[in-house]
């Protein structure tokens, strides 16, 4: 039963800020909530929201991102030949997460139907300015009601940055969302262990916040296989920065 102090309104958690805040009590109401704590961590006793966070921080980083386009070209064209030829030729692809829009050009190049959406206005913008005839729409992939299918879903660097309930939520969506024998291809980087919390963005200007999933290759795959997917292939890419990506191709 939820405590009487929270109200739930869709994925926002209202807190009565009080002395029990930062009680035992608070935590293990917070540990009844079960599914109604996704959307929010906790942090010295204060939930945060983390797409509110990761907007902002998105937003003042889409500048670099941008300029990173050229040096991070080969390994987005390599994870698109890992994705392509699971796709039916002229085939509907989402592409979650889709930034400055690099992959969304690509994909299109191949003569796919691309969509985008993504979370940070400003990096849609430079996803427009790149992509003038795909739709990218500015949003958040958990609350944005898809009316369409798709032959494939592209999401590249997008699943770390979701406490791993959330990210179970976006991969049961990714699979309803998907046609049938349709394409996932999603990853992040390779990790030993499994840990998730609030991180400075290091490899980035300034001393931006934002929340970080660490998965761990068996992790991973498990929650794929439990979110219905078949046919997982990993491929692991290192990138210009010294990271190891761990991404898979997966059919519905």
């Amino acid at each position: 039963m939820v405590p009487p102090h929270f109200r739930i309104f869709g994925r926002s958690l209202f807190v009565a800020i009080g002395d029990k805040m930062r009680s035992n009590y608070f935590k293990n109401a917070v540990h009844q909530l079960g599914d109604f704590h996704l959307s929010r961590q906790i942090r010295n006793g204060i939930f945060m929201d983390y797409s509110k966070i990761h907007k902002d921080t998105y937003d003042a980083l889409a500048d670099e991102y941008e300029e990173r386009v050229d040096t991070l070209l080969p390994v987005t064209q390599e994870a698109i030949s890992y994705f392509s030829p699971h796709v039916a030729s002229g085939g509907n692809v989402l592409e979650v997460g889709c930034g400055v829009g690099l992959a969304v050009k690509l994909l299109a190049e191949q003569g796919f139907a691309v969509k985008g959406i993504e979370l940070s206005p400003k990096m849609a913008d430079y996803a427009k300015k790149r992509n003038p005839h795909a739709a990218i729409v500015v949003g958040d992939f958990l609350t944005t009601d898809f009316k369409a299918t798709f032959d494939g879903i592209f999401a590249f660097a997008f699943i770390h940055l979701f406490p791993k309930a959330d990210a179970v939520r976006i991969l049961d969506k990714m699979y309803s969302i998907l046609r049938a024998s349709g394409a996932l291809y999603i990853g992040t980087t390779e990790s030993s262990e499994s840990t998730e919390g609030w991180e400075t963005k290091e490899d980035y200007s300034g001393t931006h916040k934002r929340f970080r999933k660490h998965w761990t290759e068996v992790e991973f795959r498990d929650a794929l296989e439990c979110s219905g997917f078949g046919n997982i292939v990993l491929h692991k890419i290192p990138d210009p920065f010294g990271k190891v990506w761990m991404d898979f191709t997966a059919k519905k």
